[in-house]
């Protein structure tokens, strides 16, 4: 191409190593169209390198482009022209009609449809947009070039238009990896081309780079390898002599560096050896005061525990002296306790015997009658007392044992000897006073009734008596007898017999549900609840 795209870095270059004067030499390719002018790009292609309008050839082109027909002819000679007036600038004038000659030659590359030139085009603009100091453009204007030369095998202007971005980067103060991406691009385009002065011109700026961010070693390395690509070029040696130099200041600089980070470091292991000391001498005597403050906590506790002890030792000696008189206590009140029920027992007995010798006076049988069931109610009461008495626990009755006892006192009392047989179904548990006298009295008035009345002529039958405890804590007394039953047209609610009012009496006392029912026999049915957190509700 006819564009002088090394006055970029030659700016930048100057900027970077002191007294240098090296320019870089322009250069342009021809390049070659895309697929679609394959005829065109053998022509194109064979002439590599063009040389540059004088003053004389452009005043004679500008003359002759408007009888020119719009192809690839055209195009080279408006970038020829725009080149001229780019290399020439004086004023904005210059580089407006550099500006407008390239535009002129974009618009007919793409109107032909030309990848090559509208790359080389565009490029163009990317470095007119460079002296125009209009930075965003410059990029804007690479990246369409490389977007197009990207499809050619237009590799040399691929890479410069690479490091037209990386001028845009660098102009912009972008971050250092955003310089180094575009750089490191052209120059691996450079050696694809074996371009040594350009690869060479890429590695000096990648060195660069790497120093303006104090990376010593890697700047030192890619200057080194600039100095090979330039020998590689033929330089001659006062035009690599700064850059030798330039190597001599970065190889300085990087043993500085690592002067002053050894320095560094071994203020760091003094500072860090100094710190540790005072850090164990903290220690220490934080460690002491800590040891003294626990020393002195453990005898403070030690004697708060002696005068704790102490404390605990008069109260437990007072909580023993309390214990041993309510021990006492609880002995004489459980002996009390024996010793009325043993005396309620006896006063018991003698009203029994004294009900006894009232009726060998009394010539009516049913008066009789009567004194005899008031006995038997009255030692159904003596047995319950009897059994507290000679039982550890004064205010629990064991069922069992004591319906067994009942029965036995009542055959006994109407000497049925075997005319009569008991059946008992009684669960283990245990009832209060509360709940034991009722049952008993109900139990003595239906087993009275049923031996009085059930069997006529002495007949022989059964009595069952069954007490049973489900998990609800719900007890169910059934006396059930296989004798004649109850008459028809007896009503268990309005009756005057004393026995049927005293049972239901008994059962309401204890919120019992009480039913008397003929069922081949007489069936006599108690319901009730009791808890033993509830014990309170019947003393």
């Amino acid at each position: 191409m006819f564009l002088n795209h090394y006055k970029a870095f030659l700016l930048l270059l100057v900027t970077f190593t002191i007294g240098e004067q090296n320019a870089w030499a322009s250069h342009r390719n021809k390049k070659q169209v895309e697929t679609a002018e394959k005829t065109l790009s053998a022509k194109v292609s064979n002439s590599s390198q063009n040389t540059k309008y004088n003053e004389l050839q452009v005043k004679k082109a500008e003359s002759l482009l408007h009888t020119l027909p719009e192809d690839i002819n055209k195009i080279e000679i408006l970038l020829k022209v725009s080149d001229w007036y780019e290399a020439s600038y004086n004023n904005p004038k210059t580089l407006e009609k550099a500006f407008q000659y390239a535009e002129d030659a974009l618009r007919i590359s793409q109107a032909i449809h030309s990848n090559i030139y509208a790359g080389k085009c565009y490029l163009q603009l990317s470095m007119i947009h460079e002296l125009r100091n209009n930075n965003s453009m410059i990029e804007i204007t690479a990246r369409k070039a490389i977007a197009m030369l990207a499809k050619t095998n237009q590799l040399n202007d691929l890479a410069e238009s690479w490091v037209m971005v990386w001028s845009a980067k660098m102009r912009t103060n972008a971050p250092i990896k955003e310089r180094l991406d575009p750089i490191f691009k052209a120059a691996s385009i450079f050696e694809k081309t074996g371009n040594n002065k350009r690869i060479g011109d890429c590695y000096r700026e990648i060195s660069e780079l790497y120093f303006s961010s104090s990376n010593f070693n890697s700047s030192l390395h890619y200057l080194k390898r600039a100095v090979f690509y330039y020998k590689a070029a033929h330089l001659k040696e006062e035009a690599i002599y700064p850059i030798s130099t330039r190597l001599n200041i970065i190889y300085e600089a990087d043993k500085r560096n690592r002067d002053i980070l050894k320095l560094k470091n071994k203020t760091l292991l003094q500072q860090s050896k100094l710190n540790s000391e005072v850090f164990l001498r903290n220690s220490m005597i934080t460690f002491v005061i800590l040891l003294l403050i626990i020393l002195g906590l453990l005898y403070k506790s030690f004697m708060f525990k002696k005068r704790t002890n102490k404390i605990l030792e008069t109260q437990q000696n007072e909580i023993n002296k309390q214990n041993v008189k309510l021990q006492n206590l609880l002995i004489e009140k459980e002996w009390l306790l024996k010793e009325i029920h043993h005396r309620v027992k006896n006063n018991l007995h003698m009203v029994v015997g004294l009900l006894a010798s009232q009726s060998e006076f009394l010539k009516n049988e049913e008066a009789v009658q009567a004194i005899n069931d008031s006995q038997n109610r009255i030692h159904t009461m003596s047995l319950i007392h009897h059994r507290l008495y000679q039982s550890e626990n004064l205010s629990m009755i064991n069922m069992p044992a004591y319906i067994f006892e009942l029965t036995e006192y009542l055959k006994d009392s109407f000497q049925i000897r075997n005319r009569i047989r008991f059946i008992l179904e009684i669960n283990g548990f245990s009832l209060p006073l509360s709940h034991s006298i009722p049952i008993g009295l109900i139990l003595n008035e239906a087993v009275t009734n049923a031996i009085k009345y059930a069997f006529p002529n002495n007949e022989k039958g059964t009595i069952s008596i069954s007490l049973k405890k489900d998990n609800a804590n719900n007890y169910t007394l059934i006396i059930h007898d296989n004798g004649i039953g109850i008459p028809d047209d007896f009503d268990p609610y309005n009756n005057p017999s004393l026995g049927i009012k005293l049972m239901y009496g008994l059962s309401a006392d204890i919120e019992g549900k009480f039913l008397i029912i003929n069922s081949n026999g007489t069936k006599i049915t108690l319901v009730f609840t009791f808890e033993e957190n509830s014990l309170h509700k019947f003393n």
